[in-house]
């Protein structure tokens, strides 16, 4: 696949192997920002087997296999099989990053759920603070609607301050206004109950979307 476009992977390389030649990478101006993180075996993911998640932005046209080739590395305990990466896909950053962290909320939005949780002091980036302001602009209405609200809601603030942020779509604002008042009425029934159940925590494994 040639493209400008942003892409993701699953690499099985060692994380001094793959920090070393992003910045290599990055150097030949090929590759102008990257972000990644190690990820621990689960029973549908990476093969059962540590692997890490990758994210990048080309700085000009690229070709993916030459990419995946990039990556090679030499494994001593198997040197007729390098280590490298699975082929690489488009990908976006906001929702990359939600499912590399394995936000619980964000993964039940999608009907998922995962054993691991992960921090944002895990990952390893090309530059600290691009990745910083790129968090710092996702659009979590968008990709979590169930996430904002909650957060709005604890954050006490009312419908009609949710709704003028202007970011409730208006051909749905009666669906959100619904949606508003229902989760408020829950997450006041459930301050009031003690031993209510964890039922984001709770939810079976289900099939898994690998890279976003």
């Amino acid at each position: 696949m040639r493209t400008t476009k942003a892409i993701a992977t699953i690499s099985f390389n060692t994380p001094e192997f793959l920090e070393l030649k992003l910045k290599e990478l990055t150097a030949a101006k090929k590759i102008s920002f990257w972000a990644f993180i190690v990820h621990q075996p689960e029973d549908d993911e990476g093969g059962k087997k540590q692997h890490i998640h990758l994210f990048a932005e080309p700085s000009r046209m690229l070709q993916t296999d030459d990419l995946k080739s990039e990556l090679m590395e030499y494994d001593p305990s198997s040197p007729s099989k390098p280590r490298g990466c699975i082929s690489w896909i488009s990908s976006k950053f906001d929702p990359w990053y939600m499912y590399i962290l394995h936000d619980r909320k964000y993964l039940a939005s999608k009907g998922q759920s995962r054993i691991f949780t992960y921090e944002p002091e895990e990952i390893i980036s090309s530059d600290y603070d691009d990745l910083i302001a790129r968090v710092r602009s996702i659009d979590m209405l968008s990709l979590s609607p169930y996430s904002d609200m909650e957060s709005a809601l604890k954050q006490g603030i009312t419908w009609g301050e949710y709704f003028a942020r202007g970011t409730v779509p208006i051909a749905q604002v009666s669906i959100y206004e619904k949606a508003w008042f229902l989760l408020r009425d829950t997450i006041t029934e459930r301050a009031s109950r003690k031993n209510h159940p964890m039922d984001l925590e709770e939810l079976e494994d289900l099939p898994y979307e690998p890279l976003e």
